[in-house]
């Protein structure tokens, strides 16, 4: 199978589950997402790490966008 990967710009609204994001020159993938007060939402990664979107962090990642 190949996937084909787009890059973009992710807020706390817009991270899905399976988006690669770029931190500090590593790639971790999101695993999961809660919503925290305020508009954030707590990203929980793959590797077991978290990371807390506020409403006003944008970051890059790459997206997943179809499988054959």
């Amino acid at each position: 199978m190949n996937t084909v990967y787009t890059l973009l710009e992710v807020t706390a609204a817009t991270v899905r589950r399976g988006d690669l994001i770029e931190i500090g020159s590593k790639q971790f993938k999101v695993r999961d997402l809660v919503d925290v007060p305020g508009g954030g939402r707590r990203v929980y990664f793959g590797s077991g790490e978290a990371f807390v979107f506020r409403r006003g962090t944008r970051l890059f990642a790459m997206r997943a966008l179809r499988k054959w």
